[in-house]
């Protein structure tokens, strides 16, 4: 049974029975007319979502092993993750409107970071104008990304790809990609990568 702290108005819970928590993880809806969905079998451990704003969804789907820091602080947000994705520790973060997007079967480690924000303003000295906009983050199916990756606001992961320990992610990676630098470059295509450690055949080399 999850619970869930629930301080604000017509707010929507859509919470399996079959969802769990173990260690220490906190739920709290802090404003109104949000969306909370979280799927059959999923488990949030160690961390936290919080919603501190209003007219906004989260949606987690079946059996998704999830641990970290899930802050929403703008209104018109959106997180969806799709199902069986697992994260050991991740802080996603939406300080303006926008949508962050994760597909099925992903793979995050831990100390992972993404903002569809800049969180300050960066202005033109001629017009005094914001120049920097949020940005929508999207994420496909079966994304493995390493430990300390930053993905910044704009970017888009195609599926089956790989993101390098460290790695810092400013533009598209595109799909059966290996990605690793700061700022990441492709330095691999043609892969994709399994769960299970395969037996390793020598006979190819990483360069084929």
């Amino acid at each position: 049974m999850i619970k869930v702290e629930d301080l604000g108005k017509n707010n929507q819970l859509d919470i399996s029975a079959f969802a769990g928590i173990t260690g220490n993880f906190k739920i709290v809806i802090q404003g109104n007319n949000n969306v909370l969905k979280i799927g059959a079998a999923t488990t949030l451990k160690n961390g936290i979502i919080e919603m501190r704003n209003h007219n906004s969804n989260i949606e987690i789907g079946e059996a998704c092993v999830l641990s970290g820091e899930f802050r929403f602080r703008a209104d018109n947000s959106y997180l969806f993750i799709g199902s069986e994705t697992t994260m050991q520790s991740v802080k996603i973060t939406l300080h303006e409107a926008g949508v962050i997007s994760i597909g099925e079967d992903c793979m995050f480690s831990g100390d992972i970071r993404m903002d569809v924000s800049d969180m300050h303003s960066i202005l033109d000295i001629a017009t005094m104008k914001r120049i920097n906009p949020p940005e929508d983050i999207k994420i496909g199916d079966h994304v493995w990304v390493g430990q300390g990756v930053y993905i910044l606001k704009g970017v888009t992961i195609a599926s089956h790809s790989i993101i390098g320990a460290k790695a810092l992610v400013t533009k598209d990676i595109p799909a059966h990609s290996i990605a690793v630098g700061i700022p990441a470059k492709v330095i691999k295509t043609g892969v994709t990568w399994d769960r299970q450690r395969l037996p390793f055949d020598d006979s190819l080399s990483f360069n084929d």
